[in-house]
């Protein structure tokens, strides 16, 4: 999460005063996207459920009981791989600073 925040800070430090308050609301909205697309999407993916299709949402694995063996928590683990999520995303947004405006970017 810290990452994420030090990504906006050094890309709001990179460009032009007018284009600040831009480049703030992209970081927020991409994290905002990170976290809704990985729990639809990319959660399902990663972890199958008993071999069923990976690509319609269950949300099985997140709300169900804690994977044996475990030594961590489901949710502490979706959380974890959304800030790699958002991370990779950020690393675009740095690469696009600027050049691209707020709504082409988030479509």
């Amino acid at each position: 999460m810290w990452m994420a925040a030090g990504f906006a800070m050094l890309e709001a430090g990179l460009v032009r005063s007018k284009n600040t308050t831009e480049i703030l609301t992209k970081n927020f909205c991409l994290y905002a996207i990170a976290c809704t697309t990985y729990l639809v999407i990319g959660y399902n993916i990663m972890y199958v459920d008993n071999g069923e299709g990976g690509w319609l949402p269950s949300f099985g694995g997140l709300i169900g009981t804690q994977g044996e063996g475990a030594d961590h928590s489901l949710e502490s683990d979706f959380f974890f791989q959304v800030v790699f999520v958002a991370t990779a995303m950020s690393v675009v947004s740095g690469a696009v600073a600027e050049r691209m405006k707020l709504w082409s970017f988030l479509l």
